[in-house]
Formats: C-alpha cells, sequence, structure tokens
C-alpha cells in the first residue's frame, strides 16, 4: 500500500509540473511566476518535502547528484553536442515562416523576456534550468519509479511528463502541429537521458547534455528572435 501511494504521488508530481508551467505561461503570462512555480515549487520544492517526508532527505539528495564519472561527462558532452546543433537547425528552419520570429518575439516579450533581461534569461535557462530539471526528473521521479514497476516503463513514464509541459510551450509559440512534433523529439530526447542516468548514475552526463540543448535554445532565440 505504501509503495503504490507513493508511485500515485510521483505521478501526481508530473502532472504537478505541466500545471505549474500552463499557470505561469497561459494564466499568468509571466516567465518570473513560471520559473517562481516550476523551479521553486516543484524542482526544488516537491523533492525537498518528499524527502523530509520519507526521512531520506540527505540520502534522496546524494542519489540524485551522484559522483562525477569522466567518461559519463564525455558521452553526455557527445550528446550534448548534437541536441545542440539539432536545435538550432531545427528553430532555424520553423523561423523561415514569413513573420513567425516577430510573433514568437511579441510572446516572449509579453511573458517578459526583453532586451535588458535576454542575458539574465540566457545564463539562467542554460544552467539554472538544465540542473533542475534533471535532478527533478532523472535524479528524483525516475530514480523512484524504478523502485515500483521496470525501469524500462519507468523512463517512458518520466519522459513522457517530462515531455509534457513542453507541449504547452511549443504549442502557445508555434502552434498545435508544431508544438506535437517538437514534443515527441522532447519525448524521445528525454527517454534517452533516461537510459543515460542508467548508465551513469550521477547528474552530471544527463546536465552536461540538458545543458548544451538548452544553450542551442538560447543561442537561436537571441541570433533570430532578438
Amino acid at each position: 500500500m505504501k509503495q503504490k501511494r507513493s508511485l500515485l504521488l510521483l505521478i501526481g508530481y508530473g502532472f504537478a509540473a505541466t500545471l505549474s508551467i500552463f499557470y505561469g505561461l497561459v494564466e499568468k503570462q509571466s516567465l518570473f511566476v513560471t520559473f517562481v512555480c516550476f523551479h521553486l515549487l516543484v524542482c526544488l520544492g516537491i523533492p525537498v518535502v518528499h524527502g523530509w517526508w520519507e526521512g531520506s532527505l540527505q540520502k534522496s539528495w546524494q542519489l540524485a547528484w551522484g559522483r562525477f564519472e569522466s567518461k559519463g561527462a564525455v558521452c553526455g558532452l557527445a550528446f550534448g553536442v548534437l541536441l545542440l546543433l539539432g536545435g538550432t537547425g531545427g528553430i532555424w528552419l520553423l523561423l523561415r515562416a514569413d513573420g513567425r520570429a516577430e510573433q514568437i518575439r511579441g510572446i516572449l516579450e509579453a511573458w517578459g523576456l526583453t532586451e535588458p533581461w535576454i542575458w539574465s534569461f540566457f545564463l539562467y535557462l542554460t544552467i539554472v534550468n538544465s540542473l533542475l530539471e534533471e535532478l527533478f526528473w532523472r535524479g528524483f521521479v525516475l530514480q523512484r519509479l524504478v523502485l515500483g514497476m521496470s525501469r524500462f516503463v519507468a523512463i517512458l513514464l518520466t519522459s513522457f511528463f517530462y515531455s509534457l509541459y513542453h507541449l504547452v510551450v511549443s504549442t502557445v509559440l508555434f502552434g498545435f502541429g508544431w508544438g506535437c512534433c517538437i514534443t515527441l523529439i522532447v519525448f524521445a530526447v528525454g527517454s534517452v537521458w533516461g537510459r543515460m542516468k542508467e548508465r551513469f548514475p550521477s547528474v552530471y552526463p544527463t546536465w552536461f547534455s540538458h545543458m548544451l540543448a538548452d544553450l542551442g535554445l538560447v543561442i537561436s532565440v537571441i541570433w533570430w528572435i532578438y
């Protein structure tokens, strides 16, 4: 019964992540509100409260963070370079449609991303967002799901919830059709990161890879939108 309750909580946490993104971007139309709700309350708040509730906060943190391994770091960096190149190339193709760059810039500015904040956004999204997402999805959610189901199913379920809130963001920016395509790509990448977490248990390989992927997105925003 306790294990089933824990699994239901983890599934609830997955939906909470999407709801926080929806609330911040769609309801409040604010990146600041979104970052507070998603990063502070979900990515940090949920693991801390859950770990305290279980009585294993320190152990959970050590498990999520892990020990640095050079082989894993190289693997993460190599995959990250592919994601950086693929991401920037994909966004370049999407922005070739007439008026799309201006439309997306209008949406981002309505969310609060004006030019004075662009470099702060650059650093925050690349470093902080990638780290917190990896600690939450691969370091917290995935590591607990594997205790109650097969690793294959746990990776798919984690990747589903990880990609779900990307559907909200990509649909608002690119429309529903492209939003679904982007979400499927995010699901596939999340699955690879899940396997990488299995092979290299520390946060560093997936964090480095995720960091480069986010770097590609931010570079695209600066080059072709702002």
